[in-house]
């Protein structure tokens, strides 16, 4: 005798299967950080008060013949100052409701913490990319749509030696795509060329011409026909960064909405410095 069409499926059986979730939570998708570390701090001098902090410069000074019997030649030029204005003031929150934390399995806290802090962080990346383009004086290097070769890199780096930049503490930061075009030239990457094999190892170019070449994921591009690919090379006086609030973290219970209100805020200002220690590198 046949059984009939009234057994229990998956779907007259389904408030029996529970959805398990896992004991780990992924980590939020963020871009990799590299510019913050690579230009100039004022931190201490906006950590107490004010709205700018001022950066003075030297006046140029000439070297100048000694005549036998007479006196030196001055130097009298003036000297000039940039402004830092602290005008960026950064926050990411969330509110976390009770009945959530209540129900859920993790430490809802500590979870939501690090999407918002690392979105403040990423923001101030940002800012020091889009300064150090927009303040650059020097005109651009490459073609768009074209890939990015040695050549370039060359131009990049007399941009700066024309520009007196010292030759300590430059850097090439390049978004993923150029930085796939330069691990396809050959002497970048070739061991008889370079002495070691890393960049085949790790995927990273290294230090080609006094450069650091890094990548950095916040480097947008022009998505059209032509790509535009738009990297940056630059000297760390390039840019100033002057942070009078370090990003905090703080918490507060809400109890109008029965929640815990976090957020990571932050204040700081960037401006150029030297406007011909920058050049934008296009590919």
């Amino acid at each position: 005798m046949a059984l009939g069409t009234n057994g229990q499926t998956v779907t007259t059986g389904t408030v029996f299967r529970p959805t398990v979730w896992a004991n780990d939570v992924m980590d939020i998708l963020k871009s990799e950080l590299v510019l913050l570390p690579r230009v100039k701090h004022y931190d201490a001098e906006a950590s107490q008060m004010g709205q700018t902090v001022t950066v003075p410069f030297m006046a140029s000074a000439s070297a100048n013949d000694k005549a036998a019997n007479t006196q030196v030649t001055l130097n009298g030029g003036t000297a000039t100052k940039v402004d830092i204005l602290i005008n960026k003031h950064k926050e990411s929150s969330v509110l976390i409701e009770d009945i959530l934390s209540i129900q859920s399995k993790y430490e809802l806290r500590s979870e939501f913490t690090k999407p918002i802090a690392y979105a403040i962080v990423e923001a101030i990346d940002t800012d020091i990319l889009t300064e150090l383009k927009a303040g650059s004086t020097n005109t651009a290097v490459g073609t768009f749509g074209t890939a990015l070769v040695d050549s370039v890199v060359v131009s990049a780096k007399v941009a700066l030696d024309q520009a007196k930049a010292p030759q300590t503490d430059r850097t090439l930061a390049v978004d993923p795509y150029q930085q796939g075009e330069l691990l396809k030239i050959d002497k970048y990457v070739r061991y008889d060329a370079l002495g070691t094999g890393k960049a085949i190892e790790n995927g990273k170019v290294g230090n080609i011409y006094g450069f650091e070449v890094v990548m950095s994921q916040n480097i947008p591009f022009v998505d059209t026909t032509t790509d535009e690919h738009s990297a940056v090379a630059f000297h760390k006086d390039a840019v100033g960064i002057a942070h009078q609030l370090k990003p905090r973290t703080q918490a507060q219970y809400k109890q109008e909405y029965l929640g815990w209100l976090l957020t990571v805020d932050t204040v700081y200002g960037v401006k150029t410095l030297r406007p011909t220690f920058s050049v934008v590198v296009k590919s």
